[in-house]
């Protein structure tokens, strides 16, 4: 009788005995360069991310910073229409060390401060004329009643000024003073006179983010205007 059987065959693997070690291969875990590469787009993806945001931040800064200094330039001329004149700083020159380093003209966003939100009238030039005798020349933060006929500039809001050291300061988005030139009056009329401004009645900056040219004056920039090609300004 023949035997049908056939024999087996030590040497068979089984499929899916296949499939297991094939995926076994493939999930044994990443290569140095494989990670290497993995982490070389997490970084570009991170320095896009902040790099995108960054740019979106200034960008918003320079907006709200134009708005403001369009709202200087009226309370300005509210101040003008009233006194007749606009304010001239005490101490036009007067410095401070805003960040460490970094050294701001600060005596025009104090001019300013006071000429606009009516808070003290000590850093205006004759600025006791046409002030309320209760009310007290140094600045102090705090608006009162007897303040309120010095004000050019109602609701003004908080974010627009900032009290650094002793001094209380008109500031632009970028948190650095405003700066503010008024135009050189001759002591004669038709005198002749050195031009301190651009304009012929003041000059209103914002530096921005500009951190180079932070003790600039505005004349200096017209012989070389990429000086100011960061600034905020009027001109």
């Amino acid at each position: 009788m023949t035997n049908l059987s056939c024999p087996v065959s030590t040497s068979y693997a089984h499929p899916f005995a296949m499939k297991t070690r094939t995926f076994a291969r493939h999930t044994a875990g990443f290569t140095l360069a494989e990670l290497m590469i993995v982490i070389s787009l997490i970084i570009i993806l991170a320095a896009l991310t902040i790099g995108g945001y960054n740019y979106a931040m200034k960008g918003s800064k320079r907006r709200t910073t134009e708005a403001t200094l369009t709202g200087i330039e009226s309370a300005l001329e509210r101040y003008f229409d009233k006194y007749g004149e606009f304010p001239q700083p005490v101490a036009p020159d007067e410095s401070y060390d805003v960040r460490p380093g970094k050294t701001y003209n600060i005596g025009g966003a104090k001019c300013l401060y006071q000429a606009l939100r009516g808070d003290g009238f000590d850093a205006i030039e004759g600025g006791a004329n046409g002030a309320s005798p209760e009310a007290s020349p140094q600045s102090d933060g705090n608006f009162q009643d007897v303040e309120v006929g010095q004000v050019t500039f109602k609701d003004m809001p908080q974010a627009m000024w900032r009290k650094m050291g002793d001094h209380y300061l008109l500031i632009d988005a970028f948190n650095n003073p405003f700066q503010y030139v008024k135009a050189a009056v001759p002591e004669t009329p038709g005198a002749n006179v050195e031009p301190t401004t651009i304009n012929s009645t003041y000059d209103l900056w914002s530096l921005a983010d500009d951190e180079k040219n932070i003790l600039t004056r505005s004349i200096d920039t017209v012989s070389t205007p990429t000086m100011s090609a960061k600034w905020v300004k009027n001109w």
